[in-house]
């Protein structure tokens, strides 16, 4: 018998234990403090999401913010920050807030909503205890004055409900009680646009690309290509630049299925991917054309007329025997020593140099640099009395293009619809009450309101006013 009672007093413990911890966390998800907390701190870190630039080469922080500083970025993933955990775990934490908020507030009303509020439950003192409550006397007998009210209240549009026991008739009315759902209409949308945020975070993506005239453009996760037809810059009269354009066509397979064009706030859409006009600048790696001049190098005369070669292009060199082909471009020259390549250093024009291949006849002879800035300083066609100098050129412009892939718009803008209509619930809908007793008093018949409101008690005192009018008008 003693080991039974200890088994249940064990039970008991346990279950109080269970019980307690329990409350606690609920507790914890229902605080308004959290939420305040979760927000702030979203808000806050949004902001190094803003200033710091996603998704880049660790050497481009190391650039931008040093060693010290690009460490603390990797490992607190401020360049990937809403993939990070702990960005995902503050969103984590905010849609538990919510839904805990929802379900703690949610079910009273509900019952309220489903209950039957019969005039049979209320005494006529508590008509006394309203907000706002008003007595009168209405010639005529206790039946007329009872369909009298009835009308007024139902005109009005308020759900009646009525009864009668001796000595008096009751009736509860009401109107807008939806009103009341209207926050936890807004805490719906707000799960929403989180679940649409979090969709498109993890199943989306967002990328950028350079593109040539004439060149495709793969596109991530699809079946399909997109080619850049034309690019061109409208100008104002004054030179300053209106608007940059790009002509994109949609290629499936080997198929053309779509062309349209395309410039700021005005994307190309299709299977889920929106194509915008970002950018645009002159490239950094090719050239239309260069300008070049033979000239001697006893004299550094020329020997010749300037003479231009497009890219890609082989060309006789007016008034000798070499030819040659303009091979390479780079904007910003830079050598790295360790791997023995060029590349540009940046994407601005700062050094412009230009690769070239000279042939004597079939006999490829040299495939020098030849620098804008620094003409001469390393010899274009050796064991020769001329060499080459590189006047100018003729850049390309590059369209930008960037690319957006977001499942969870759909989502987003459905959370933002009904936020609006909790918003209209919450602020525009009110949810009142008016109980009336109605009685013989004498010759008369006396009538006794009394009404609450959640909110706008102007609201319910024009409707009692209103209703207390069509009752003395009969």
């Amino acid at each position: 018998m003693q080991e039974k009672v200890n088994e249940v007093a064990v039970t008991r413990s346990e279950r109080v234990w269970y019980q307690t911890v329990g409350s606690k966390v609920w507790y914890f998800f229902n605080s308004l403090t959290l939420t305040i907390f979760v927000l702030m701190t979203l808000a806050g870190s949004s902001i190094f999401g803003t200033v710091i630039e996603q998704n880049q080469q660790a050497s481009q922080y190391f650039a931008a913010y040093g060693e010290k500083w690009t460490r603390v970025i990797l490992y607190t993933g401020l360049n990937d920050m809403y993939h990070s955990w702990w960005f995902a775990a503050l969103l984590g934490v905010l849609t538990m807030n919510i839904i805990v908020c929802t379900f703690e507030r949610f079910p009273p009303k509900w019952k309220g909503l489903l209950a039957n509020k019969s005039p049979e439950k209320f005494e006529p003192r508590i008509i006394d205890k309203c907000s706002y409550h008003q007595t009168l006397n209405c010639p005529g007998d206790v039946k007329e004055v009872r369909e009298r009210v009835l009308a007024a209240f139902k005109k009005k549009r308020f759900k009646v409900s009525s009864s009668s026991r001796e000595g008096g008739h009751y009736f509860y009315a009401r109107k807008g009680v939806i009103g009341r759902f209207g926050s936890d209409v807004v805490h719906i949308s707000l799960l929403l646009i989180l679940l649409g945020a979090m969709v498109g975070s993890y199943y989306g993506y967002k990328d950028f690309r350079i593109v040539y005239v004439g060149t495709n453009m793969t596109v991530p996760e699809t079946d399909f290509e997109v080619r850049l037809d034309k690019f061109w810059i409208d100008y104002y009269d004054t030179g300053q630049i209106r608007q940059y354009n790009s002509l994109l066509t949609v290629i499936e397979g080997e198929e053309e299925v779509l062309t349209k064009q395309i410039w700021v706030n005005e994307p190309l859409f299709y299977k889920g991917i929106r194509f915008y006009q970002s950018s645009f600048g002159n490239a950094w790696d090719r050239i239309n054309s260069a300008n070049m001049v033979l000239v001697s190098k006893k004299t550094r005369m020329a020997e010749g007329s300037e003479f231009t070669v497009g890219w890609n292009e082989v060309k006789q060199i007016p008034g000798s025997r070499y030819s040659i082909r303009l091979a390479g471009y780079t904007a910003d020259f830079a050598y790295d020593e360790r791997n023995n390549t060029v590349f540009s250093q940046t994407a601005e024009a700062n050094n412009p140099a230009i690769s070239v291949e000279v042939y004597e006849g079939e006999r490829l002879v040299s495939t020098p640099w030849l620098f804008l800035k620094y003409p001469g300083i390393f010899p274009a066609i050796p064991d020769s009395e001329y060499d080459l100098v590189f006047t100018d050129y003729r850049g390309i412009l590059y369209s930008g293009i960037s690319l957006n892939k977001d499942p969870g718009t759909n989502i987003v803008w459905l959370g933002t619809g009904v936020m609006g209509l909790g918003f209209i619930l919450a602020f525009f809908v009110f949810h009142r009450r008016v109980w009336v007793y109605v009685r013989e008093n004498g010759g008369s018949t006396e009538v006794k309101l009394g009404g609450l409101t959640n909110k706008n008690n102007f609201v319910l005192e024009k409707d009692i006013k209103e209703i207390v009018e069509n009752i003395n008008a009969g």
